[in-house]
């Protein structure tokens, strides 16, 4: 790749792109952006981890003890970032893409001929950016605003963390609630227009998921920047709706839904008036466990609609604001969101393991971000739809088991050596049943996964056998001076 490919590829992060270059004239010409950029995605958080490592000493990679620039990175809740994304990606396996066919549809038979414009004109390409990018903020907005869309878009603010990985941390649902304000769109720009918006207005809101860059001068007024995001994640008061914007800020300050970091000059006259964001939800979900992150907030409107007396109040759950109770107005009372004590802010839930078991982790995910990577990039274009949807749910299953230790249960290794021993004895059957034709190297390498599952599964047994449910609980004496604590 030479190197003004690199820059390119570098320039669609920050929707620094030709129009020329990025205007085609069907959808299956574009580019899949999104997927082509991941290596940048791996390249920004290594950088992050790099400057806290280097540059902040370390400081923001320790556990979470009270103080603001703690627990600015930490392998559980990255990991569980991770996860999300990818069963986020996998999705499209089992629901298709809705959004696209029914662009294509209004599209194909209801666009209005008469001022749809032209796909291979600037002036169109321009349109294309800015009404995406309007209707990403409404669609933003509704999903912060009405219950049911808050449940799939709550999935990306469950993180008590602020960084590149918190980007990736997706909703499965969120695609399939929130997709039909982008469909007016389709009556004047063409699908590959669309196509090509959409993407760079997702990938332009990677880079700002960092609390490294800070307030950005005069760009505060037009683009979405770090510290404007920062200030969406937050859960203190002033933070609670406001910054929907996508790319551009403007629409918030033309709708009244724009605020500022308190934490500079630039923003409060006196150092009394400052009051830094504390991130995640204002209730905390407390788990890494990607089913709870992502289907969780459905299961607490479901509850909430069986106690609530009268057909309309039940209406009212699902489709108000996600704070509404009877009695107060649409989208709740702001006093009723808990306050955040400014110096001494919210411990982020973050259990603590022992060395050993963090090594197990990292070593497991590894393995399954491989396989699932090379199944997004490429697998599935080989593979029969149904095997490629059984790596998808194994995928899924080893995340849910992983979560299970990086959430410190009691049982959560017991759980894990049920995975490994499934997974060493799937892969020898499907190496020596003779069902499937295999080149030799095939079978070996199938032969390779056996018996590493075979090595994790005596490990994991080894340690349920000599600590039983007390292995979250070892002392430094047995656990090398490791000891687990949850916070």
């Amino acid at each position: 790749m030479t190197a003004i490919k690199v820059a390119e590829s570098l320039g669609r992060m920050f929707y620094l792109v030709s129009p020329k270059a990025t205007t085609f004239a069907t959808v299956a010409e574009v580019p899949p952006y999104v997927a082509d950029t991941t290596p940048w995605f791996i390249a920004f958080i290594f950088a992050e981890l790099l400057y806290y490592t280097i540059k902040d000493k370390g400081v923001g990679l320790k556990p979470h003890e009270g103080k603001y620039n703690q627990a600015r990175y930490r392998l559980n809740d990255t990991i569980g970032s991770l996860s999300a994304g990818t069963i986020q990606q996998m999705s499209r396996f089992f629901l298709g893409s809705l959004q696209m066919v029914t662009y294509n549809y209004i599209w194909d038979n209801y666009r209005i001929d008469s001022i749809a414009f032209d796909t291979f004109k600037v002036t169109t390409w321009i349109g294309c950016f800015l009404a995406t990018d309007l209707a990403y903020y409404w669609l933003h907005r509704a999903g912060h605003e009405v219950n049911i869309l808050w449940a799939g878009h709550s999935v990306h603010h469950s993180s008590e963390m602020y960084n590149a990985s918190t980007a990736l941390r997706q909703s499965i649902a969120q695609s399939y609630t929130t997709f039909f304000f982008n469909l007016p769109l389709a009556l004047v720009f063409s699908p590959s227009q669309f196509a090509v918006h959409s993407q760079f207005n997702l990938l332009f809101q990677f880079w700002i998921h960092t609390e490294i860059v800070p307030y950005m001068g005069w760009l505060e007024y037009i683009i979405n920047t770090p510290s404007s995001h920062r200030l969406h994640h937050g859960r203190n008061r002033y933070c609670i709706d406001k910054n929907y914007g996508g790319t551009l800020i403007i629409w918030d300050r033309m709708f009244g839904t724009f605020a500022s970091e308190k934490i500079y000059p630039e923003v409060v006259a006196t150092k009394e008036e400052e009051e830094p964001v504390s991130y995640g939800l204002t209730h905390p979900i407390n788990t890494f466990d990607p089913v709870s992150i992502q289907f969780g907030h459905f299961h607490h409107i479901f509850k909430t609609v069986l106690i609530t007396p009268g057909f309309t109040d039940k209406l009212k759950v699902v489709f108000y604001g996600p704070g509404w109770h009877a009695g107060v107005p649409r989208t709740g009372l702001l006093e009723e969101i808990p306050e955040v004590d400014i110096k001494n802010p919210p411990i982020k839930y973050d259990p603590i393991l022992p060395s050993r078991f963090n090594y197990y982790i990292v070593f497991q995910f590894a393995i399954v971000a491989v396989m699932s990577s090379g199944l997004l990039a490429e697998g599935y274009k080989i593979l029969p739809l149904w095997q490629t949807q059984a790596v998808c749910v194994a995928t899924l299953a080893s995340f849910v088991t992983l979560s299970k230790i990086m959430d410190a249960k009691p049982y959560g290794l017991k759980v894990e050596l049920f995975r490994t021993l499934s997974v060493f004895f799937i892969a020898e059957f499907i190496a020596r049943s003779g069902l499937w034709e295999h080149t030799y190297w095939q079978r070996r390498g199938t032969l390779i996964v056996a018996d590493t599952f075979l090595i994790n599964s005596f490990y994991v047994g080894w340690n349920i056998y000599k600590y039983g449910d007390n292995w979250t609980s070892l002392t430094p004496a047995t656990a090398k001076k490791d000891k687990v604590k949850t916070n």
